[in-house]
């Protein structure tokens, strides 16, 4: 994965952090990131001190973009919006902000997946005035339609 571009203010950074900080008042969320689709965390809280946050933010990036990579394989736009990951103590829910941004939020088990879904929605709708054209970066493709080709014909030569 490449290494973020993006620049944010100060006064961007903390408002985006304040947004985030939001949800430490909110009984049994754990988590949230906000991260680029390079793997990059651009702010983030945990309830657990000693989160690998920057860790979880590359794993998440590289979750979305399998996600649509496999979408593209299978014959569909490059379109998820959110992936859902129900573990046995925990949710996580991982989603696109605008096209290069993602905001991972991870729950208790027991928070309702409703509930989930819509606090990401309106932290997302926060986020984008002020991160601005940042977000509507679109991700690189997983794997060129060139890659592919020379891979396969690497394949071919072999057998």
């Amino acid at each position: 994965m490449s290494r973020s571009q993006l620049v944010f203010s100060v006064a961007q950074l903390n408002e985006l952090q304040g947004l985030l900080a939001q949800f430490s008042q909110q009984a049994d969320v754990r988590c949230a990131i906000l991260g680029d689709l390079s793997g990059q965390d651009i702010v983030s809280w945990a309830v657990r001190e000693g989160t690998d946050l920057g860790s979880i933010s590359a794993l998440a990036a590289g979750n979305l973009m399998a996600t649509l990579e496999v979408g593209r394989l299978l014959g569909g736009q490059r379109a998820c919006n959110m992936v859902v990951q129900e573990h046995e103590d925990m949710t996580i829910l991982v989603a696109r902000v605008g096209q290069g941004l993602l905001l991972l939020l991870a729950t208790a088990r027991d928070v309702p997946l409703g509930w989930s879904r819509l606090a990401i929605k309106r932290a997302i709708d926060r986020i984008l005035p002020i991160v601005g054209t940042a977000a509507m970066t679109p991700p690189p493709p997983g794997i060129s339609d060139d890659f592919e080709h020379s891979f396969s014909a690497q394949l071919d030569s072999i057998w």
